[in-house]
């Protein structure tokens, strides 16, 4: 009975362990999956300059090691990284998503923390690298590529990963986001 009792607790464990270990990915699907994407790109406000500026200076110091075959700024990490034990492209959540960047990139956020999951280290080193851009989506902004610049709410920048290694990081909380929708501070 108590070799049995053992087995059973062993094989609970086991399961708990794998649900502990996929912490971050099930986090990551909440957040995509509480996004209307339906109304991505809809609303225009000033945080989303801020948050498309501060992913653009993250993804620049990525590619400068892991460039992989990507266009910048549309990471796609099993092809930087390596790729993860999930099968992220078969969810529903990532079907519904109709702009193809758009969904490069909340791929490739999926991937990321699938990867952080599994313990690859490249991949909690760059932990918040989508940070920026889930949270514009989380918004209702985004932002896409004309003729070498990035149209974001009306502004547009250039799109140059010399220059934005160099930049302070900028701070993303919510206070200064909403801050700069309410017009109280600028970017």
């Amino acid at each position: 009975m108590t070799i049995i009792r053992k087995k059973f607790l062993g094989n609970k464990n086991r399961e708990d362990g794998a649900k502990q270990l996929m912490e971050n990915f099930n986090q990551a699907i909440k957040r995509i999956s509480a996004i209307d994407w339906s109304c991505i790109g809809n609303k225009q406000a000033r945080s989303h300059v801020h948050l498309s500026k501060e992913y653009l200076r993250r993804a620049s110091i990525f590619f400068r090691y892991y460039p992989g075959p990507c266009r910048y700024p549309f990471i796609i990490i099993s092809n930087s990284i390596t790729k993860s034990q999930v099968s992220v492209d078969e969810l529903q959540i990532i079907n519904e998503i109709d702009n193809s960047y758009v969904k490069e990139i909340a791929t490739s956020y999926l991937e990321l923390n699938a990867l952080i999951d599994e313990g690859n280290k490249i991949a909690i080193d760059y932990k918040d690298l989508f940070e920026p851009a889930i949270k514009l989506y989380e918004r209702g902004g985004h932002f896409f590529i004309r003729a070498g610049y990035l149209n974001v709410a009306g502004a547009t920048d250039l799109l140059s990963l010399a220059t934005r290694v160099e930049r302070e990081p900028l701070d993303i909380s919510d206070e200064t986001l909403d801050s700069l929708d309410n017009g109280c501070a600028d970017y």
